[in-house]
């Protein structure tokens, strides 16, 4: 069933890169069309999904065509274009001109007139509204927009369970921000409770999907290409991520950002009930979509006292691991680290386990996808029991 209080979201087809200009046009149709969001004169930022310094070809980044394509239609809509994003780790211009220059901004933005941010100033703004947090650093091109336009990509995340529209937006806190609020909010609901406060408080515009070539299993930099073959779009990221999760076979309830987003009204409680224009959900779906490992935790599956809960999570639960055959000790993970529980002091990195706080920035950042997910033997083997 179609709610048509909810702000649409639009599901179309795209078998490549090369279509997508056309293909995003389409969805932008469904919903309203590029002019019911970007008004001549407007200042326009894109903040794509540059999580890390990755290249075109790997399915981590929001893709050069993609972004082109967009920087074209709201170009010819006559709004000027921003390009920004703070990816984690250190925040300054010369980070910003590697990060554009390996995962393709640049050539994306070649033959238009849209601008790359290198300003990396930030304001403390206050949120009165927020659950969690009450106050974000926030980087300032974002406050200066008069639209914003969020392109994330389709991927499972290790800490998240699913990054999308909304976990797109954490790109906004300035880098080693980031750390500071993984290390205050150590717990995962608490972490994406904080993710929808952000999405409110920043309100974007719309948000334009690239799953067009996704990332299953072990995402968001460290999973496995998985062709979706879709472009989505909507005025409202919640409604965007809702209905992406169920393509790729995730419950509401299992995501916490989109099951917090439901909880506070932002959302209908089912993918059913959201206003769909073009392909129907069951059209779409990918059952065998890979989740990744840290997402099959047994604690996740049975009910257990809050105290004997607590007494198990550090056995059972998924964490980090380094692949020492692929580790380069460039260091990247013990800067990453917000408690800093990896020492670099024998010349490779060595997690402390008793200080992770399990929140797979190490994966996350790690250059060379050295650093894996490993869930233990009595996890595995209790949830093969259990299925």
């Amino acid at each position: 069933m179609n709610n048509s209080a909810c702000e649409p979201v639009s599901i179309v087809r795209c078998g490549s890169y090369g279509e997508c200009r056309s293909r995003i046009d389409e969805a932008l149709k469904l919903i309203g069309g590029i002019e019911r969001f970007v008004r001549r004169g407007d200042k326009v930022l894109i903040k794509p999904n540059l999580v890390s310094k990755k290249r075109p070809d790997d399915p981590v980044t929001t893709d050069p065509a993609f972004l082109h394509a967009v920087i074209c239609a709201v170009e010819e809509a006559g709004g000027h274009v921003i390009i920004a994003e703070s990816p984690g780790g250190p925040y300054n211009p010369g980070v910003l001109r590697s990060i554009y220059s390996v995962c393709g901004v640049m050539k994306a933005a070649e033959g238009t007139n849209a601008e790359l941010n290198y300003d990396t100033s930030f304001t403390d703004s206050e949120y009165p509204d927020g659950h969690t947090i009450k106050k974000f650093p926030v980087i300032d091109p974002i406050l200066d927009a008069d639209v914003i336009i969020s392109l994330p990509k389709l991927k499972t995340h290790a800490m998240t369970s699913y990054t999308g529209a909304v976990k797109n937006l954490f790109g906004v806190i300035p880098g080693t921000y980031k750390a500071e609020l993984h290390f205050r909010l150590d717990d995962r609901a608490a972490f994406c409770s904080m993710l929808v406060d952000l999405c409110e408080f920043v309100k974007p515009t719309l948000s334009i999907m690239d799953a067009v070539v996704g990332m299953e299993g072990n995402g968001p930099t460290s999973g496995t290409a998985r062709f979706a073959g879709l472009v989505m779009a909507s005025a409202d990221p919640f409604a965007l991520d809702m209905a992406a999760c169920d393509i790729i076979g995730y419950l509401p309830e299992e995501v916490d950002t989109v099951r917090i987003a439901a909880e506070r009204g932002h959302t209908p409680r089912s993918p059913q009930e959201l206003d769909i224009r073009g392909l129907a959900l069951e059209d779409v779906r990918i059952p065998d979509f890979a989740k990744p490992e840290s997402h099959f935790n047994l604690l996740k599956l049975i009910n257990l006292p809050s105290a004997l809960n607590a007494r198990l999570t550090s056995a059972l639960s998924s964490r980090p691991s380094i692949n020492y055959k692929q580790c380069i000790a460039c260091g990247e993970c013990a800067r990453c680290c917000p408690p800093k529980a990896i020492s670099m002091s024998s010349g490779v990195p060595v997690i402390n386990r008793s200080e992770c706080i399990k929140c797979f920035c190490c994966q996350e950042l790690c250059p060379k996808s050295a650093v894996h997910i490993k869930r233990p033997l009595l996890n595995r083997f209790m949830i093969k029991i259990i299925k």
